[in-house]
């Protein structure tokens, strides 16, 4: 009987130290229930002490043989810890979130049976919502960089967010890192459903064109174009980089369409102009640049265009009449022609000097017009002015 008494008084012992141990956890979680409560009414702050004694409870937890290595025991201590560090303003939060974030690492460790999973995916957003107010209050103080790297450090607990991926993008392109801002970017290209989309793809292609990168440029202006067919500006991203590239073949049929979409665009008519000039077209493109000129007689660059056009024009007709072994009457009729083509070309060369006066190609065309014409004064001008230039 005495033994079985004192086996008895030892397994009463054994059990209420481990009791008293366990139940360090579970007054843990109704602490942390407690102040989650308060945070659901958006009042985190009143819920502190509950939070605090979370803490408390769990540090003995995570002390006791019991309780050590209970996945559960790290997951509430991460929860705890990176609640207070989401209330916390001063220095102490990065200690908070460093506890947070080993606790975390430890708890997946543990976790084997992924028990734990739906308060680790809780404990992600804290942290993630920690770094983006870190981000946003480095953003405040035009700290780029800073905020970037908290942005991005948010992308390790929820990867693929839309709103980490667009301030970070956004960030790096303030501190001018754009290979960072395109991995960023890029990601957000194919989700239909983030807000900005097309405003990101627009961006990805000018950016790909600032690095020197003109096949991506293209590329993702063409997605755009093809997601969005109604939006003017995409479709003049996609071809104007088209032109630049010399892909007029492949972009004309595009510009037409956008042509018919929007009549009284001038910048359509410019573009196709270019198109058709690149393609030996030189009817089309005069039409095209007149027309362009009918919308806003004061369009620069159709003036410069179509004058330079014009006068090109002329001159391969001068130089076919006299490589070609004519009549001197028939002579003198197709090089009058050619120079009557030349008066043509003169209002918009002219114009064009008077829109901008510091062209150096639209002093140029002008002189070669006066040089045609061999005024010698009107070419001392002009060449005065280009030097003036330079």
């Amino acid at each position: 009987m005495k033994v079985k008494s004192i086996l008895l008084g030892m397994l009463v012992i054994a059990s209420s130290a481990a009791f008293s141990q366990t139940s360090n956890l579970r007054k843990a979680k109704a602490s942390y229930n407690k102040f989650n409560e308060v945070k659901s009414i958006g009042s985190s702050a009143l819920g502190a002490t509950d939070l605090v004694s979370a803490k408390e409870a769990l540090e003995k937890a995570i002390e006791h043989e019991k309780t050590k290595d209970l996945a559960e025991t790290w997951t509430y201590y991460a929860l705890v810890n990176a609640d207070l560090a989401l209330l916390d303003s001063t220095d102490a939060a990065e200690k908070y979130i460093q506890a947070a974030t080993d606790a975390r690492e430890k708890a997946l460790s543990l976790d084997q049976e992924k028990e734990q999973a739906q308060n680790l995916n809780i404990l992600n957003s804290i942290v993630a919502q920690y770094e983006l107010n870190r981000g946003v209050k480095a953003w405040d103080s035009q700290d780029f960089v800073g905020a970037y790297d908290a942005f991005d450090k948010g992308l390790v607990y929820l990867p693929g967010d839309t709103t980490l991926l667009y301030y970070s993008g956004l960030a790096a392109i303030n501190s001018q890192d754009y290979d960072k801002a395109l991995a960023k970017y890029v990601e957000l290209v194919p989700i239909d459903s983030f807000s900005n989309n097309r405003q990101i793809i627009l961006d990805v292609s000018r950016l790909y064109l600032m690095q020197g990168d003109t096949t991506n440029a293209i590329k993702y202006a063409g997605i755009g174009t093809s997601k969005y067919p109604d939006d003017a500006e995409l479709a003049t991203q996609n071809i104007e980089l088209n032109l630049m590239a010399g892909n007029e073949q492949e972009i004309i049929n595009t510009i037409n369409a956008q042509v018919a979409k929007d009549p009284e665009n001038e910048n359509l008519h410019y573009y196709l102009g270019i198109a058709y000039s690149e393609m030996d077209e030189i009817e089309k493109a005069e039409a095209a640049y007149r027309k362009a000129l009918d919308i806003n007689p004061a369009y620069l660059d159709a003036n410069i265009n179509l004058g330079g056009l014009i006068l090109n024009k002329g001159i391969d007709h001068f130089n076919k009449t006299n490589n070609a072994s004519l009549p001197q009457a028939e002579y003198d009729v197709e090089i009058q022609k050619a120079y009557d083509i030349f008066d043509t070309a003169l209002p918009y060369l002219q114009k064009a000097v008077d829109l901008d006066g510091s062209s150096y190609l639209a002093l140029t065309n002008l002189k070669k017009y006066w040089e045609i014409k061999e005024d010698k004064d009107k070419i001392a001008e002009l060449q005065a002015r280009i030097d003036a230039l330079q």
